[in-house]
């Protein structure tokens, strides 16, 4: 399969995208844009220093800085956002941005993490941050559209160094929640939604590291996040919790997306360490778990990674098709600090497999 770019829209993150809602943003700026009538949105999220005001005006600052970096999801009646360290929520039906909460030790969390149930009325997210001292951790939950928040789970201090997302499982109604990243520190925490039963699923080790899982009728998969060792699809039986290492890649797989026809997207970035053995991220795309093929590959654009990102592409949340799905870059040559509207389509050999 091959990754064909249709159009290059100049914003910075592409949140949620389906038939009827794209939600966008740049900066500190949230688009909603509606395609069954509704009328658009826009809105801006404050900065609340006069230094981060000033350095957002400029995309190189903006990503030196990681004044970009923001999530929004779609909730019952508005957004949830959650952005420099604190959570708002955007009501549609009176205009208004009102701030619901305060983060303990992050400023925003991975792309696609959030876990939105029940028609947009119940969240679950988990803190990701530097978290140097390894202090707790805690899940966020609420259940009124982000309303309201309590910390319905906290993981000890000194048990992980942050949480990578909060996944709905649909095969046995669980939630899992995914840590990292270092030595005893990477677990799948597999619970109830009231976080009251708790299985602990994992060795702690860079095998059960990840950043998204993709949830089948047998197994969960995923492919590991390491940039210390090489990363490997990962295939964890349903029955016996045992795992399987499979197809190796040649990078920390970071961002994964089921599309809504039976293809299964995975995006490796170009960070610094001795299991990253490219210049290069790639999309990798299966239909079975067997077969992966990289469908795109984006070069790094060359600044250095510590202070300007390394390469990453991500996905945006929502129901999209093959056909039709978003994507957007960091770091990368061509869709660096843009979102790309993209499709695939077969290759004449079908080649470019791992």
């Amino acid at each position: 399969m091959k990754l064909v770019i249709d159009k290059i829209i100049p914003r910075e993150i592409c949140h949620f995208a389906d038939d009827s809602l794209l939600v966008t943003s740049c900066a500190n700026k949230v688009f909603a844009e509606h395609a069954d009538g509704r009328e658009n949105v826009s809105f801006s999220v404050p900065y609340p220093k006069w230094w981060q005001r000033l350095g957002a005006l400029f995309r190189l600052t903006r990503r030196a800085l990681r004044l970009d970096k923001m999530n929004v999801a779609p909730v019952a009646g508005g957004f949830c956002i959650l952005h420099q360290g604190k959570i708002w929520r955007y009501d549609n039906a009176t205009r208004t941005l009102t701030q619901t909460g305060q983060l303990s030790n992050c400023r925003n969390v991975l792309h696609q993490s959030i876990c939105v149930l029940d028609g947009g009325n119940t969240l679950y997210f988990g803190e990701y941050g530097a978290n140097r001292a390894r202090a707790a951790v805690p899940v966020w939950h609420s259940s009124d559209a982000g309303k309201t928040w309590t910390k319905i789970f906290s993981f000890p201090a000194k048990k992980i160094k942050h949480i990578h997302g909060c996944f709905y499982d649909p095969f046995e109604d669980k939630i899992w929640t995914i840590t990292g990243d270092f030595e005893n520190e990477c677990w799948l925490l597999c619970s109830d939604r009231e976080f009251k039963n708790l299985e602990w699923v994992g060795t702690g080790q860079q095998e059960f590291r990840a950043c998204n899982l993709f949830f089948t009728h047998d197994a969960i998969h995923w492919v590991m996040d390491s940039q210390l060792q090489d990363s490997h699809h990962v295939q964890l039986d349903r029955k016996t919790r045992t795992v399987q290492e499979k197809t190796a890649f040649p990078g920390p797989g970071w961002y994964h997306k089921k599309l809504e026809d039976g293809f299964f997207l995975v995006s490796t970035a170009v960070e610094i360490g001795p299991g990253v053995h490219e210049k290069n991220a790639h999309v990798f795309v299966t239909r079975d778990f067997e077969k992966w093929e990289s469908a795109a590959a984006f070069p790094h654009d060359g600044l250095p990674l510590r202070y300007f990102k390394f390469g990453v592409i991500a996905f945006a949340d929502g129901a999209q098709s093959s056909n039709k799905f978003y994507l957007f870059g960091e770091a990368l040559k061509g869709i660096e600090g843009k979102i790309a509207l993209c499709h695939l389509e077969p290759t004449a050999t079908g080649g470019g497999g791992q």
